[in-house]
C-alpha cells in the first residue's frame, strides 16, 4: 500500500514571508503537500515570488504541486483570465457561433502557451503539475442553457481536424461523432501537456470533473491508460445539507481507486474545505474516511484553512481547518498502525 498523502491548495497570497507563516501552520496540520495555484497573472507579475514560496514549501518538506488556475478558463479555478481578453483567436466557438470567454484545447497556440506554463512551472521548482479539470466550454446536457443546444467548439481549428479525421465537414449539430472528437481532443490536450511535463523530469497528476458531460471526459479510462499521468483524481464536492456525504463520495472514490489500480496509477480524491455551513463540519472526516475505505491514499482539501478569505468561505473556517487537520492525523495514525 503507498504511503498516505495528506495536502491542502493555496492561493490568495503572494508576498513569501507571509506566506511561510501559513506554509509552517499547513504542516502544523499534518499536511504533507501544497497544490499551489499558477496563475496568468502569477506567471507575468509574481514568477519572483512564486519561486521563494516554492522553494519555502520544499524547504518545509512539503511536496510541491503546480496548477494552471483557470489558464484560459480550460481549467478549474476562480479567478480570470487574461488569455482570453488579449487572445480572442485562441477562443472556443460555439454552435450557433458565439465567441465564449475560454480558450480551445486544440489550438496550437494555446499549447504552445501551456508549454511555456510547464518550463517556468519546473524552472521555480513544481515536482507535480497539476492538471485540473480540462474542459470545453460546459453547457447543461438538456438544451436548456442559453443558445438551446449550444456546445463548443467549432472554432477553425477544430473544424479542420475533424474534416481531417472524419473526412467530412463537422456538423451544426452535437451528434455521438462530435461528442467522440471532443473527448479525444481533451485526451490529446491532456496528453500533451503531460508530455510536457515528462519532458522537463516532474510528475503530472489530473482532476476528472465528477461527472460526465460532452465537454469533459465520459470515458474516464481512456485518461488513465495515459503512460503520460501518474495521479488520477476527482473532486466530489458535496452540497449543503446532502444527506449521505460518505455515500458521494465513497461511490466516486470506489472509481477512482479501481482505474489507479487496474492502470498502475495514483489515486487521488478531493475533499470539501470551502463554503461549509456551520454544524456541517463533520462532514470532513466523513468524507475523508470513505475516500480511505475505498482505497485510496492521497487526499487533497479544496482549499487553505476553510477558504475563509474568499467568497465561497466557510461559516467557521477555523473549525473547518481544525477539523481537517485531526481527520488527517488520525488517518496517519491508522496508515502507520
Amino acid at each position: 500500500m503507498p504511503a498516505l498523502k495528506t495536502g491542502v491548495s493555496y492561493y490568495g497570497c503572494r508576498i513569501p514571508w507571509r506566506v511561510r507563516e501559513d506554509l509552517e501552520e499547513i504542516r502544523r496540520n499534518h499536511c504533507n503537500f501544497v497544490v499551489h495555484t499558477f496563475s496568468e497573472e502569477d506567471k507575468e507579475f509574481y514568477a519572483q515570488a512564486m519561486a521563494r514560496i516554492v522553494k519555502d514549501t520544499r524547504d518545509l518538506g512539503l511536496e510541491t504541486w503546480l496548477d494552471p488556475w483557470a489558464v484560459g478558463q480550460a481549467f478549474g479555478g476562480e479567478t480570470y483570465s487574461g488569455l482570453v481578453m488579449k487572445r480572442r483567436d485562441l477562443c472556443q466557438i460555439s454552435a450557433t457561433g458565439e465567441q465564449l470567454p475560454i480558450c480551445c484545447p486544440n489550438h496550437p497556440e494555446f499549447r504552445a502557451y501551456l508549454a511555456q506554463w510547464t518550463k517556468v512551472s519546473v524552472e521555480i521548482g513544481a515536482q507535480v503539475l497539476f492538471w485540473d479539470e480540462p474542459h470545453f466550454h460546459i453547457y447543461p446536457e438538456d438544451g436548456t442553457g442559453p443558445g438551446g443546444n449550444a456546445w463548443a467548439c467549432r472554432c477553425s481549428i477544430c473544424l479542420e481536424l475533424y474534416k481531417k479525421r472524419y473526412h467530412e465537414a463537422m456538423p451544426a449539430a452535437q451528434t455521438a461523432q462530435v461528442r467522440e472528437f471532443k473527448e479525444e481532443s481533451l485526451i490529446d490536450f491532456l496528453a500533451f501537456l503531460c508530455r510536457e511535463g515528462r519532458k522537463h523530469k516532474v510528475a503530472n497528476a489530473m482532476c476528472y470533473l465528477p461527472f460526465e458531460n460532452s465537454s469533459t471526459y465520459s470515458h474516464w479510462e481512456k485518461v488513465a491508460a495515459l503512460p503520460e499521468v501518474d495521479v488520477i483524481g476527482t473532486d466530489p464536492y458535496w452540497r449543503p445539507h446532502q444527506k449521505d456525504v460518505a455515500r458521494h463520495v465513497g461511490r466516486s472514490a470506489a472509481r477512482i481507486a479501481k482505474l489507479a489500480q487496474q492502470y498502475k496509477k495514483e489515486g487521488q480524491i478531493w475533499i470539501l474545505n470551502f463554503n461549509i455551513k456551520q454544524g456541517e463540519e463533520g462532514r470532513i472526516p466523513e468524507a475523508i474516511e470513505a475516500a480511505y475505505q475505498a482505497g485510496i491514499r492521497n487526499l487533497a482539501a479544496w482549499s487553505y484553512y476553510g477558504a475563509g478569505y474568499i467568497s465561497l468561505a466557510s461559516d467557521d473556517p477555523k473549525k473547518v481547518w481544525e477539523t481537517l487537520g485531526n481527520s488527517y492525523a488520525g488517518l496517519q495514525a491508522k496508515s502507520r498502525g
